[in-house]
């Protein structure tokens, strides 16, 4: 009958525990040596102008595909043979996908969006409810930044699948503002006063022919519209800048504003 002796079984553990300790060994300085290789890929590709959508994207998909190569070894160190450990890396790589259909659905999606770019790094973009700053594209994910500073992370095949309006992709952008007058008020004034606001500011482009019109009368106002073209960069500014000169000027002016009336009971 076969005996298995102390000095045997001490034999196999200690092996077994050096197989796991060179396991442990390997993937803490796996991790340290993929966090290093992406850190240098990203300087590399960031200092040589690279778009930073490709930056971001590229280092997220080294990152995936070098820490699989990190836990093959490991495993390998850990004793599992070639043959089984292909066959354990198909199972798991088929109930993976099972599993994680939505992720593979995402880093598809990734990947469409760095061929087709429908917006890049740096861009403002609007998607439902959610608007903001695009901060980086990686391999499953897409991170926004909103106006009052709050990341918004989107799974990449939301976005594919969403109607996107991408603000930033041309480089000049239309800007209309109604301005409400009252019915006493001289409309030639009107026209002059908008006027000198348009061609004092440098920020309205003045080849896309600035409109001043007339666009509706209402119940107890006239609604002037101003069409103006601005770059996409100063969009906000001249709006809300616009806007406050046209208060100031027209109080200056003596020019009225409409007043609520009030309908009696």
């Amino acid at each position: 009958m076969w005996k298995v002796t102390d000095a045997q079984i001490w034999e196999t553990l200690g092996s077994y525990a050096w197989r796991v300790i060179v396991a442990g060994i390997v993937v803490v300085v796996g991790i340290f040596v993929v966090k290093r290789i992406s850190r240098i890929v990203t300087r590399q590709l960031t200092t040589r102008n690279v778009d930073p959508t490709i930056v971001h994207f590229s280092a997220s998909a080294i990152q995936v595909i070098l820490y699989g190569l990190v836990i093959i070894d490991a495993l390998h160190r850990l004793g599992v043979q070639s043959t089984s450990l292909i066959a354990l890396v198909g199972a798991a790589g088929f109930g993976l996908g099972l599993a994680l259909k939505g992720q593979l659905a995402n880093v598809s999606a990734g990947l469409l969006m760095i061929l087709f770019r429908p917006f890049n790094v740096g861009h403002y973009i609007q998607f439902g409810k959610t608007e903001g700053t695009v901060e980086k594209i990686e391999l499953m994910n897409t991170q926004i930044r909103t106006p009052d500073n709050i990341v918004v992370i989107v799974p990449n095949a939301k976005l594919v699948s969403a109607t996107i309006l991408n603000y930033s992709l041309k480089d000049t952008r239309r800007l209309l503002i109604v301005v409400r007058v009252s019915y006493e008020a001289d409309l030639n004034k009107v026209r002059d006063v908008l006027q000198k606001i348009i061609d004092e500011d440098d920020r309205i482009l003045k080849d896309r022919s600035p409109v001043i019109a007339i666009r509706s009368l209402g119940e107890n106002s006239v609604k002037v519209l101003l069409r103006l073209w601005v770059k996409s960069a100063d969009h906000w500014k001249v709006e809300v800048e616009t806007t406050e000169k046209i208060k100031h000027r027209f109080d200056a002016e003596g020019i009225p504003f409409p007043t609520q009336q009030s309908v009696p009971k």
